[in-house]
């Protein structure tokens, strides 16, 4: 069904655990796929992991610093060399300091926003411009960005629930995608975001099996999400299948924020 002959997607944080699959979905269906992420040892892996399964020719990798105003440019630049035209921009860069409300500084929560809200602005706007005969743009939201963190289910196993400057910059992040959809849709440029629910795979959560089970319980269908989960998303709403589809935001949740 999906055909991405002849097209380019960049990827930001394509080379993470969430994004790689979108990676390999557009691969799959013909596209060249460029992969921006802040670390060149992530980056090369991915590349050459994507590399074997496809063909050096259609895969491309490019350091991208979301907290560098001109590595924006810089990588669509290197992106228009490699591949003559950018047609998919998915922007998966994000910021959190981890910190409880009382620990959190402004500097903390400045700089997270500016990787939530400020570069992936940026980052769109510069895309557009090289979108000459439309495009499709993905950012990467978060269930946190639509409702809050239950207390009740941190406190109690000793975690800190999602902290306040991601959940406040995914928020603005999906009246972004509306903003830009609305301003944009005349140039054929629509502008969606994937709100994933529960995906832990490192760190303290991931290794809690009881705040696994709260996790999987608040889901409709009894589990957390399955990356691959997310990889389709991002595909189908890239993809002409969703041509009619812009200023959206579609929970990959398990229904839990229509609970």
């Amino acid at each position: 069904m999906f055909d991405f002959t002849g097209k380019t997607a960049i990827v930001t944080g394509g080379a993470g655990y969430l994004l790689l699959p979108a990676c390999r979905g557009f691969l799959e269906h013909g596209g060249n796929v460029v992969i921006g992420d802040i670390s060149q040892e992530r980056l090369d892996e991915a590349c050459s992991q994507l590399a074997k399964e496809f063909s050096s020719d259609v895969v491309y990798g490019h350091r991208f610093d979301a907290s560098d105003p001109a590595s924006s440019e810089e990588l669509l630049k290197a992106t228009v060399k490699r591949f003559e035209r950018v047609d998919i921009l998915v922007i998966g860069t994000t910021g959190a300091s981890g910190k409880a409300i009382d620990e959190l500084t402004a500097e903390d929560f400045n700089k997270a926003n500016y990787m939530n809200i400020t570069s992936p602005f940026l980052l769109a706007r510069s895309a557009a411009h090289y979108m000459k005969n439309g495009g499709s743009i993905v950012m990467i939201a978060s269930m946190y960005g639509l409702i809050a963190p239950n207390p009740s289910n941190y406190h109690p196993l000793g975690l800190t629930p999602n902290p306040i400057e991601y959940g406040a910059g995914k928020a603005a992040m999906c009246q972004m995608v509306r903003y830009l959809a609305a301003a944009w849709g005349p140039k054929n440029i629509r502008v969606n975001a994937v709100a994933p629910g529960a995906f832990p795979w490192v760190g303290i959560h991931s290794q809690n099996p009881a705040f696994m089970k709260v996790l999987s319980d608040k889901s409709m269908l009894g589990r957390i999400g399955k990356r691959e989960e997310v990889g389709g998303a991002v595909v189908f709403l890239s993809s002409d299948e969703a041509s009619f589809i812009t200023g959206q935001i579609l929970s990959v949740d398990g229904g839990v924020t229509a609970w």
